[in-house]
């Protein structure tokens, strides 16, 4: 199955962020939105495992004294690769870096974000107005995370649907 550890946003902050980007949605119905019910921000991607609950116990014994923290918003953005990604960034948070390095090394540096669309690469015209769009919009979202989740992502065509396996409680 496949497996990822995620902070999972409070239902009340998802429909907040989803209130706040209506408007662009209307204005790009062709861009592939992430239903506010799979908003999250993703840890660790873990890809196939066979055995979720022996991962659960190791992130659970490695999270043992982890502290629950706040995370605070920063700004809509998006950024190139394969695709256009559009994101909600975060500030850097000390607990959740800690969290970070307590799960193993990693070869790129964590930084929260929380994937709101993705979209084929437009032409530069189509890229740069959209991006002035983004950038216009001021998402002022904070909250508590006082649990990580390990969540399997089962694929389908339109949307993946993400089924919690694991709660893992912070202090």
């Amino acid at each position: 199955m496949r497996t990822f550890l995620a902070i999972d946003l409070p239902i009340k902050t998802k429909k907040e962020i989803a209130g706040l980007i209506t408007d662009l949605k209307k204005q790009y119905p062709a861009i592939n939105w992430i239903p506010e019910d799979n908003y999250h921000i993703t840890i660790r991607f873990y890809g196939e495992i066979r055995d979720y609950k022996q991962l659960g116990s190791s992130i659970e014994h490695a999270l043992f004294d982890q502290e629950s923290f706040y995370l605070y918003s920063t700004h809509l953005d998006l950024f190139i690769q394969n695709k256009i990604t559009i994101y909600l960034a975060f500030l850097r948070e000390k607990k959740l870096e800690e969290l970070d390095n307590k799960l193993g090394n990693q070869t790129m540096k964590f930084i929260p974000h929380l994937t709101i669309a993705r979209s084929r690469i437009p032409s530069k015209q189509q890229y740069f107005v959209l991006k002035k769009r983004v950038e216009k919009i001021n998402i002022d979202i904070s909250f508590k995370v006082n649990e990580v989740i390990l969540f399997e992502s089962v694929l389908s065509k339109h949307h993946p649907l993400y089924i919690k396996k694991k709660r893992i409680k912070l202090l």
